[in-house]
């Protein structure tokens, strides 16, 4: 079973994965939907969390689906500038106010159906083939001593592997180790300033009646005050994660939904006093440690 698993993990590894679902969709069209979403569950069985090719490595290739919202975004473009260019070559004498507004519409759609096509499909490129200009190791890189000089991606995805794979715990898809928390971004720990957990519940009207869809994130403020958010698929997991980095530093500022967007508000002699008393409370904290292992090796 065992030998079946490892099989497995190198058969779904990448770039042979991608290659895979590529020749599967040329091959059998709509019928490799399920195919490769079989392989999809196998590789998610065997590899949930990527530790074959690396945490870090492995977050940065499940950015390859965005191409697939940019095609569906540069589609959406073409879609409104037919209709657009259509408006438009069309007598306008009996026009009205109605009119004219849809042909605005149209080609504002038009355009930020493009950019949204294009931001989506460079970045999702640019993680999934160039992983040292990912999003995930610029997070890593900016927050080291000295950011100019830091290592080859190689490197400094290992700096967080090493940390995730011996002290690492899961929350959903969020992994907490000693030193980093592995998000849609990293965060060094002992950066983190302010633990939020946001759970909203959103009602839309519909043609049907009202639909509604929960919304669960995690958001980590550091110490330069800029947050990293990460969604979460259930709420017992986002509130476990939020425990655990809240015992990880006990003097991190704790709050909920909206609250964090009044926290990143505050102004610089705000932050500068949260600061200070951050520092006074981990300093009292390392202090009361100290005398108690003092007082244990007495006894």
């Amino acid at each position: 079973m065992e030998q079946e698993q490892k099989s497995a993990m190198r058969f779904l590894r990448w770039p042979w994965n991608v290659i895979i679902y590529i020749l599967l969709a040329i091959a059998l069209r709509l019928f490799a939907i399920p195919v490769i979403l079989i392989l999809m569950g196998l590789k998610n069985k065997y590899n949930p969390h990527g530790i074959a090719e690396g945490y870090c490595l492995s977050r940065t290739r499940k950015r390859l689906p965005g191409l697939l919202f940019s095609l569906l975004f540069l589609l959406l473009c073409v879609m409104f500038t037919v209709v657009f260019f259509n408006d438009l070559r069309q007598s306008r004498e009996d026009w009205g106010m109605q009119d004219y507004l849809y042909l605005i519409v149209s080609g504002v759609a038009a355009v930020a159906m493009l950019l949204a096509g294009i931001y989506e499909g460079f970045t999702s490129a640019r993680d999934t083939f160039f992983p040292a200009k990912s999003t995930l190791a610029k997070s890593i890189r900016s927050q080291l001593p000295l950011p100019d000089e830091a290592p080859p991606v190689g490197e400094l995805f290992a700096m967080v592997d090493n940390d995730l794979r011996e002290n690492g715990e899961w929350f959903d898809t969020v992994a907490i180790g000693n030193e980093w928390v592995l998000g849609d971004m990293a965060c060094r720990i002992d950066r983190i300033r302010a633990i939020f957990t946001v759970d909203k519940i959103h009602h839309h009207h519909t043609q049907s009646g009202i639909s509604t869809n929960r919304t669960l994130r995690l958001v980590l403020v550091d110490d330069r005050w800029q947050a990293a958010i990460t969604t979460f698929r259930k709420p017992g997991e986002l509130k476990a994660a939020a425990d655990c980095l809240g015992f990880r530093v006990p003097s991190a500022y704790r709050g909920t939904n909206s609250e964090y967007i009044d926290f990143l508000a505050k102004d610089d002699v705000e932050r500068e006093t949260f600061e200070r008393e951050f520092r006074r409370k981990e300093a009292a904290r390392a202090s009361n440690r100290a005398m108690r292992d003092a007082s244990w090796m007495v006894k």
